[in-house]
């Protein structure tokens, strides 16, 4: 399950709705990024999004707050979200997550405005998703969840009535997604630290989505992978979770695909599979949230 082919196609299509909305409006979708952490993956995931935004056209902004003292830091990053709220210029912010715990991410994502929420984790972004008032295109959704569903419906997996095993619960990651597939007609069940019999359960699944991306929490020192042995024969697993080994620096995921290759029916690869789908859905989110503001000033 290669993403590229289905990126590549939504990144014509973005370039034409940017040259239409600059057309049209006179105006250039801008994204602003926050770097509020100090993550290393973060840095890389923002560095890419800044080239994925130059090559449809999108103005992006990279506002780094990583280095901000602890005393008056929180005060300083919602201070800047009200700024970027009130700024005409700016059409989505995505405060880049995790955020090292220099500000609750409830408060930050309270004061962020909802029509400017590119990663959809407001409280109305996700009171919409959980009444099911969206169109997955058009909505602002988060975007890892929103491009998981998007390249499962590309390859055509079967989900309505499918048993989902998501590990994680997270709200970026696993809450969103669950409620996503529920919508797709199927049944989905997140597992975390305490679930019981979770080894038993995602081999009883017909998609598994490994979305942990932390330090050994799941199953010890020895820390959490799918691998041959968690699915059953034809599964579809998707690949989600990445951590980085302080140590080495090398990159650590949560699935094991060279032990999943010709056991599952889809498999997702570590990387150019979900990671690319997110920041596509980025880039699709900026459009989604620059026409909620024209159709706003308009009224």
């Amino acid at each position: 399950m290669v993403a590229r082919p289905l990126a590549e196609e939504m990144k014509s299509k973005i370039a034409v709705e940017v040259a239409t909305i600059k057309k049209e409006s006179g105006i250039t979708p801008k994204l602003v990024a926050l770097l509020i952490g100090d993550d290393p993956v973060s840095r890389t995931y923002v560095d890419l999004k800044r080239k994925d935004c130059a090559e449809v056209g999108i103005s992006s902004e990279v506002i780094d707050m990583s280095h901000y003292d602890k005393v008056d830091s929180s005060r300083k990053i919602l201070a800047k979200i009200k700024e970027l709220n009130d700024d005409r210029t700016v059409n989505a912010v995505i405060p880049q997550m995790p955020f090292s715990g220099k500000v609750s991410e409830e408060t930050l994502f309270s004061t962020l405005s909802p029509d400017k929420d590119a990663d959809g984790l407001t409280p109305y972004r996700l009171g919409k998703l959980l009444r099911s008032e969206y169109e997955i295109e058009r909505a602002l959704l988060p975007c890892t969840p929103k491009g998981a569903i998007l390249l499962s419906k590309y390859f055509k997996l079967s989900i309505e009535g499918a048993d989902v095993a998501i590990v994680g619960r997270s709200t970026l990651v696993g809450e969103p997604l669950r409620k996503l597939f529920q919508d797709l007609n199927a049944t989905a069940t997140c597992y975390h630290t305490k679930s019981r019999h979770m080894e038993e359960r995602l081999k009883q699944a017909d998609i598994v989505v490994a979305a942990i991306g932390r330090p050994p929490e799941i199953y010890g020192k020895s820390g959490f992978r799918v691998s041959n042995g968690s699915v059953k024969d034809g599964a579809s697993v998707i690949s989600i979770g990445v951590r980085k080994n302080e140590s080495t620096g090398k990159l650590l995921f949560d699935v094991d695909t060279a032990s999943l290759k010709g056991k599952c029916s889809y498999l997702t690869p570590n990387t150019g599979g979900i990671g690319v789908m997110t920041r596509v859905c980025l880039l699709q989110n900026t459009i989604n949230a620059t026409r909620i503001q024209i159709g706003k000033s308009k009224t």
